[in-house]
């Protein structure tokens, strides 16, 4: 990973462990946030990626496209 850095971080009695703060800044990370673990076994190693919500993701687009100027009303595109 270019640019990656690590950081040690210490599991609780409970599994958990927490992320440090400069990470969760970085990163938009809040409480509530969804993330998928892929764990390789053989490798021993975990790997976890924030989830996006694809609605969010198309609003973000639509957003882009409507300051553009590209929006269109909603009665052209039925006909």
């Amino acid at each position: 990973m270019k640019n990656a850095i690590q950081v040690a971080v210490k599991i609780d009695d409970k599994g958990r462990l927490t992320l440090p703060k400069r990470i969760r800044k970085d990163i938009n990370i809040n409480p509530g946030d969804i993330f998928y673990l892929n764990y390789d076994a053989a490798k021993k190693q975990m790997q976890l990626n924030k989830a996006i919500n694809p609605f969010d993701v198309l609003a973000g687009e639509a957003l882009k496209e409507y300051k553009k100027g590209n929006a269109k009303k909603i009665e052209k595109l039925a006909k």
